[in-house]
């Protein structure tokens, strides 16, 4: 398989032919004028494809375009596949929403507006179309999705085929366990369309998922459903701090720390609730009305290290690549505003690894990880768990925590890392300024352009000059 940049166009042709291809392409793939099945998304049709005396150009029968909703005028490449003889337009990306408000062409997705947009912006440069789109936007009796397409810096909706593949980009939990999301995702199976990030990720089946598998178990902190009183006296004998956690929570929503004293129990949540308790059983009846039968868990404390007192974490994200295969793209760390979490929507604030590293304690022995040790073992771990776990993914934000003997602990894992950035919408009419793409960004559409059948290779590396001799 191979494939070339090119920009389709528009033309009715006086003969018989309903595709022309630059001369080029078809020397490429020892082609000559032929019949060919032509694909673009779900749709397909069969079509008499020539040459033409044209760079980088391809020319298309309106008819074939409108059959196969084809849009024209824009960069995308094409790949001949010689054992089906098929001719595939494309990368062509489908990113599932919850919802999007289409009276704002500009900014139609809120906060992940400029991530959206970013990532339109680069699939267009490097060839290739978006599509954003929610679950009613879709009729697959008719294989066809009305959704949100950029063109020169707007949001508008056009009528495409079903995409080659999909990232699920649903912030609705509830939805996304829904009898109607899991018909859903069975109909992209059943299509061959690659879904992926497919849910979110509930913290008990993660430490489920992993917890058997001996290459994981030493990153694995402690951690029972909590169903009754039991639970929670046998977690609190064992440990003198533990945390309750929702199974289902993000963001450090919902977090309770719990502490053994001298003289019962003391509770702490974010934003400075101070409790105490006497007994286990008044502790547990307190928790019980404030979970108020939502999942939690409890999780052994750990004596991570901070500063001042302020806890610190490592977000490292781990994504699939070019091909195919995961790799970490970046890696933070979060110093928490209070004693409880560190998430950044919590009012956290981040630091380099390194620098955290150096700064952060107490350090009760002389062993501290490297930055690269944390790389290891978020990959290691994201490694596991996608073999442990069932359904497809391409991205976990995995979050660790290092205590003070220099011991790396697996936090959390999230399926669906935050894609927001602090950007307000510009005036009509006014570019943004030029930065450097997102390593994340460019990274998850390798990874939608590897399972589309459009693979990025890597770029050459220069061949170092050799010097010449010279006479001393």
């Amino acid at each position: 398989m191979s494939y070339v940049p090119t920009i389709v166009q528009a033309y009715e042709p006086k003969s018989e032919v309903d595709l022309y291809l630059p001369q080029a392409h078809m020397r490429k793939w020892y082609l000559s004028t032929t019949t060919l099945t032509v694909q673009f998304g779900s749709k397909q049709v069969r079509a008499r494809v020539s040459s033409i005396d044209r760079n980088g150009g391809t020319l298309i029968r309106p008819s074939i375009a409108q059959a196969l909703h084809l849009p024209t005028g824009i960069p995308l490449l094409a790949s001949y596949q010689a054992n089906q003889q098929s001719l595939v337009f494309g990368p062509f990306l489908g990113i599932l929403v919850s919802t999007y408000n289409s009276q704002f062409p500009q900014s139609p997705f809120g906060p992940l507006t400029p991530f959206f947009n970013e990532s339109a912006d680069i699939c267009h440069k490097r060839g290739g179309i978006i599509c954003v789109f929610r679950l009613q936007d879709v009729n697959w009796e008719a294989g066809i999705v009305r959704g949100l397409v950029r063109k020169g810096g707007v949001w508008r909706q056009k009528v495409l085929p079903l995409p080659q593949c999909i990232y699920n980009r649903l912030v609705s939990r509830q939805r996304e366990r829904s009898e109607q999301m899991a018909n859903w995702v069975q109909r992209c199976k059943d299509a061959n369309i690659p879904f992926f990030n497919e849910q979110f990720l509930n913290k008990w089946h993660v430490h489920a998922a992993l917890e058997n598998q001996e290459a994981a178990e030493a990153y694995l902190p402690k951690m029972v459903r909590y169903h009754s009183q039991d639970d929670l006296k046998s977690m609190l004998a064992s440990h003198r701090m533990v945390y309750a956690k929702p199974a289902n929570g993000s963001m450090g929503r919902g977090i309770i720390r719990l502490r053994r004293t001298d003289t019962g129990y003391q509770l702490a949540r974010p934003g400075g609730l101070n409790k105490t308790f006497s007994s286990i059983q008044t502790l547990h009846q307190y928790l019980s009305k404030q979970t108020k039968n939502k999942p939690y868990l409890l999780q052994q404390g750990l004596a991570l290290i901070g500063i001042q007192n302020r806890p610190t974490d490592f977000r490292v994200l781990v994504q699939k690549d070019r091909k195919g295969e995961w790799s970490v793209t970046s890696m933070v760390a979060r110093l928490g505003q209070n004693r409880i979490v560190s998430n950044i929507s919590r009012g956290g604030s981040m630091l380099p690894p390194l620098q955290a590293l150096r700064l952060c304690g107490p350090w009760a022995s002389s062993f501290r990880p490297t930055p690269q040790t944390l790389r290891a073992v978020a990959l290691k771990l994201s490694v596991l768990l996608e073999e442990a776990l069932p359904g497809h993914y391409a991205e976990f934000g995995v979050d660790l925590g290092v205590d003070v003997r220099g011991h790396v602990w697996l936090l959390e894992v999230n399926s669906k890392p935050s894609k927001t950035a602090n950007t307000v919408p510009l005036p009509e009419g006014v570019e943004e300024p030029h930065r450097r793409a997102r390593p994340s960004v460019v990274r998850m559409l390798e990874y939608a352009a590897y399972v589309s059948g459009f693979p990025r290779a890597a770029k050459a590396k220069p061949k170092p000059t050799a010097k010449k001799n010279r006479r001393r």
